[in-house]
């Protein structure tokens, strides 16, 4: 399954680039997070660098997503994909591989494209790919929403 968030932000892709990789949420608190949609608490570079090959680890409320670089272009694209989580999805999500484009944009700010890509396994597959794909949209655009502050 596919889920792809468009969002246009005043910050140059130059300021933008940094938060794919080191960046804290506000926390607040919306209703799917209260109905136990993982709520996205930090990302990082655990090894410090980025690169093709290297790790970025996605930080929640309900865990810890391990990923691995596969496209590092600053500030253009950045591509990884799921290596391990101890998130309770595991059991049901196989694989997920998310790709950030960023463009510049007309005022000098910036054009950014979030697709996800997720296999959903196990009984009521087709049902719980669409309950995850909603819940990812709202995390999207909670990321973009904090990344404006």
């Amino acid at each position: 399954m596919l889920v792809r968030t468009a969002h246009l932000s005043s910050k140059p892709p130059e300021t933008l680039w940094p938060l794919l990789c080191n960046a804290q949420m506000d926390g607040s608190n919306s209703l799917p997070f209260r109905l136990g949609v993982p709520r996205p608490v930090a990302c990082r570079l655990p090894d410090g660098a980025g690169g093709v090959g290297s790790r970025r680890e996605c930080i929640s409320n309900s865990g810890t997503i391990q990923q691995q670089i596969l496209i590092w272009d600053p500030p253009r694209q950045l591509s990884f994909r799921m290596i391990e989580t101890d998130i309770y999805f595991r059991n049901c999500v196989s694989a997920i591989e998310d790709t950030f484009e960023l463009a510049p944009s007309s005022g000098g700010g910036t054009s950014i494209t979030r697709t996800t890509r997720f296999s959903v396994i196990g009984r009521f597959a087709w049902f719980k790919g669409m309950l995850i794909a909603a819940a990812l949209k709202h995390i999207h655009r909670y990321v973009f929403r904090n990344w404006d502050r």
